[in-house]
């Protein structure tokens, strides 16, 4: 396992290094900052703790990947992907206005907005991309992937937006099985958060839908204790979250956008698979990584 740091302006330089797990240079490679050292000492320090394998990206729209951990390591996307898949809603004529037929036996255990919809027996797709996001709901997602030409035609289209890397191959709730070594509907964070960044900031989308996705990672309430509790209050922030599997093959994931107190943008995606402890346990882990992260964007001048 390597961690990557990518430095530009406000981070000291330009050149790309790599730091071992306790956080000093490699052989033949620069020296690292204080600063740097400082933080792969408490990222590593923190997935020791948690007892699982910690994966995470720091992608900025205007530097590129700035830190990574575990970057190119895959990890079940679970409910992260629904971003995404709300993206491709947007990005798809007439899918928004769309009205998305359902009955009781497509309601999932897990889909508050499809119950509170059940007795009309649909939702536009604009409603089905809004909660899919803001509360993860499962039946919306799926209604999204029937009209997108299932986990295959989403793939495709992340294929489309320059991802290369990540796969859906199942709906919900299979996606979430997480079983050890399986490629399926998985991601790494390196390839996840240059997507968001895409998705959010670049200019595959209209303006106005990227706009709008910003509003719904921040309106989204299911993350509060995960990666955004960790990072300066004054600080804009959103997120979206997945959690999967159970047990030893559990996993507890968040993907957050941010803004700094001098405007700089950034995007984490952080991804907590098999920890000990409780589902609590773990979005405390993810917290503590993102507050790593912040004294480290703050200690460069952020």
């Amino acid at each position: 396992m390597r961690v990557r740091v990518l430095f530009l302006p406000l981070l000291l330089a330009t050149a790309a290094c790599s730091v071992n797990p306790q956080g000093s240079p490699e052989q033949g490679e620069p020296e690292t900052s204080a600063a740097q050292q400082d933080l792969a000492a408490r990222i590593s320090e923190i997935e020791k703790a948690s007892g699982g394998r910690l994966g995470l990206a720091l992608h900025s729209p205007d530097k590129g990947l700035v830190y990574a951990y575990r970057g190119d390591e895959r990890f079940a996307m679970c409910s992260t992907f629904k971003l995404a898949l709300a993206a491709m809603t947007l990005d798809t004529p007439g899918l928004r206005e769309k009205r998305l037929h359902f009955g009781a036996g497509d309601i999932l255990s897990y889909a508050p907005y499809a119950k509170e919809r059940a007795s009309f027996g649909w939702m536009s797709g604009l409603e089905a991309a809004h909660h899919a996001v803001t509360l993860s709901d499962n039946t919306a997602a799926n209604l999204l992937l029937a009209e997108v030409g299932g986990p295959d035609g989403f793939t495709r289209w992340l294929r489309s937006m320059g991802d290369e890397t990540t796969r859906l191959d199942r709906n919900e709730p299979a996606l979430n099985e997480n079983a050890p070594g399986d490629p399926r509907d998985t991601t790494t964070p390196t390839a996840h958060a240059d997507l968001v960044g895409t998705l959010l900031w670049g200019d595959r989308l209209a303006q106005a839908d990227r706009a709008l996705l910003q509003e719904w990672l921040v309106e989204t309430t299911t993350g509060m204790n995960r990666l955004r509790a960790g990072l300066p209050g004054e600080w804009r922030a959103g997120d979206k979250t997945g959690t999967c599997g159970t047990g030893v093959q559990g996993e507890v994931n968040d993907i957050a956008m941010f803004e700094t107190s001098d405007g700089s943008r950034y995007i984490l995606a952080a991804y907590l698979d098999r920890a000990d402890g409780s589902a609590s346990d773990a979005e405390a882990r993810l917290a503590e990584a993102a507050r790593a992260i912040a004294d480290w964007l703050q200690q460069m001048g952020a």
